[in-house]
């Protein structure tokens, strides 16, 4: 069997473990939808000036752009991470790494679920701000939009890799995970407009991933926008951040348990 069936088998191997986790999908899937349905009802009727964007934006379209992102990370970042410090800790990645199982193949079965999830939340979001709050699904700016989402779903992926190197223990893995998503969601703008954010907390935020994935998605979802609507320098931010997880992750991924040598 090559290297291509055998990824299609690991990636639907992870699919249904995906999806026989009733935690895991709510977790993944059913709180940035909980997200949109709490937050784009509460302020929806309101307008609202965003930096760098052109005109005001109801905050539906707002919502439903930060709601993107957030599902984008959960699926392709927190889940994964999560998922990868679990398989460590309970010695699943070392039995692996000892079978004839290609580890790219292993690997890639995980990164095609969190692709996948990532764009099928980004697509439901999306379709879901259109039928419930009337939120214009992006015309000529849709090619922004699905290059954001491709590549913020990539480089988290690697992120997600990197990050479990900073996890000890399977039982801090979603503590430092949320709290670590949390603080960017809400210094990012996913939540509540922060143009009125001390200078210093936006500088912080800028150093960020998460706050580049918002203006890009914010632009595409932006009915001032003019043009294709991409966000060249954010993509490009969200992109180093990806490619700095992934030489991380090259270097110091671990496959055994944290105090096994």
């Amino acid at each position: 069997m090559n290297s291509v069936n055998l990824a299609i088998r690991e990636f639907r191997f992870d699919q249904k473990s995906f999806w026989r986790d009733p935690q895991t999908v709510f977790f993944t899937v059913g709180l940035p939808l909980l997200y949109l349905f709490i937050f784009a009802t509460i302020f929806g009727s309101q307008t609202s000036l965003m930096p760098g964007q052109k005109g005001a934006i109801k905050m539906t379209a707002f919502y439903v752009a930060g709601i993107i992102v957030i599902g984008v990370i959960s699926a392709a970042f927190m889940n994964l991470a999560s998922t990868l410090v679990l398989e460590r800790e309970s010695g699943n990645l070392k039995r692996v790494r000892s079978t004839p199982l290609p580890t790219g193949v292993f690997i890639a079965g995980y990164v095609a679920t969190a692709l996948l999830m990532a764009v099928l939340l980004a697509a439901l979001v999306m379709v879901l701000g259109r039928i419930a709050y009337g939120v214009p699904i992006p015309g000529a700016t849709m090619p922004a939009f699905a290059v954001t989402v491709l590549v913020g779903a990539a480089s988290f992926s690697c992120l997600a890799f990197a990050f479990t190197v900073a996890v000890k223990q399977q039982r801090a893995a979603l503590a430092m995970i949320s709290a670590v998503t949390l603080v960017l969601f809400f210094i990012s703008g996913n939540f509540f407009p922060v143009d009125k954010a001390p200078a210093a907390l936006t500088t912080i935020a800028n150093l960020f991933p998460v706050r580049h994935f918002n203006t890009a998605m914010w632009t595409a979802f932006n009915p001032h926008t003019t043009g294709m609507g991409f966000q060249w320098t954010d993509i490009g931010v969200i992109a180093l951040w990806g490619l700095a997880g992934l030489l991380i992750a090259i270097r110091f991924f671990r496959w055994k348990p944290t105090g096994e040598k």
